[in-house]
């Protein structure tokens, strides 16, 4: 029996192709300027990517996970029309430096995303924040996926799950594959695909390499590139250091995992 997950980066976003424009509007309109939609040339990575994805003979999609942003919901979306399969609002697979407070609910996308499972019930759902910012600390996030690493296996053993995430969330494929170092699992492209299988209980094998798109999608933008934690503004060494300090610690173990619709 496999299991596999798939781990499919964002497309496009246009804020990074109109930044002064739309820090301009956001601040006007009091909307969350880290919630940006996709450009057109994401909603075209999207589709392209959904097809790719849906015509892939080596699997059969059963759950579509999804990050809370915005972007992330446009670029899951196609995939979910395409297979009738729902979105599934996993916080456990949200952005680097996750504000909890500042982005909707999975209740309150549905009346733009009507793919949305409202009934799901995340795998993580605790967050622990800094006071001031409201943000997730580095090592934290790091933690999450680490945890996110061990629950996906259980939920969807047998199963195949895909989960629409972030650059960031290169490290999820770190902490599947168990590796020493963090900068070892690449980069992640817009709209790249990362396909990773675990056969009868054995160490999961990275199957497709999402560091580069070209094999699905016909056009990148120089705004939204390849990410990854070597790529960090902090640094690779520090980097690394986040990566051995949450490993220390551990997977993040949520007081409580409570319903989006809660």
């Amino acid at each position: 029996m496999t299991t596999t997950i798939i781990i499919v980066r964002h497309g496009d976003r246009y804020d990074y192709a109109n930044k002064a424009s739309w820090e301009q509007r956001c601040g006007r309109l009091h909307i969350v300027a880290e919630d940006p939609p996709l450009s057109t040339i994401g909603m075209q990575q999207a589709r392209e990517t959904a097809a790719a994805i849906a015509t892939d003979n080596r699997f059969r999609v059963d759950a579509v996970l999804c990050s809370p942003y915005l972007r992330t919901l446009q670029t899951a979306q196609p995939l979910a029309q395409r297979l009738g399969v729902p979105i599934s609002v996993e916080a456990g697979v949200a952005e680097l430096g996750h504000r909890p407070a500042q982005i909707p609910k999975a209740d309150a996308r549905v009346g733009i995303f009507p793919e949305i499972d409202e009934t799901y019930e995340p795998i993580f759902g605790d967050f622990v924040t800094d006071a001031q910012s409201g943000r997730e600390p580095r090592v934290e996030y790091l933690r999450r996926m680490l945890f996110m690493a061990e629950e996906l296996p259980k939920r969807y053993h047998g199963r195949t799950v895909v989960c629409y995430s972030h650059a960031a969330s290169v490290a999820l494929v770190a902490a599947l594959l168990n590796a020493d170092q963090i900068s070892s699992a690449g980069v992640f492209a817009p709209c790249g695909v990362y396909i990773l299988t675990q056969t009868a209980g054995a160490p999961f094998k990275l199957v497709q390499d999402g560091g580069d798109n070209s094999a699905h999608v016909s056009v990148n933008a120089p705004t939204t590139y390849p990410w990854g934690w070597g790529r960090l503004r902090e640094g690779q060494e520090q980097a690394e250091e986040y990566w051995r300090l949450a490993r220390l610690a551990g997977p993040s173990v949520p007081a409580a995992r409570p319903s989006e619709h809660a």
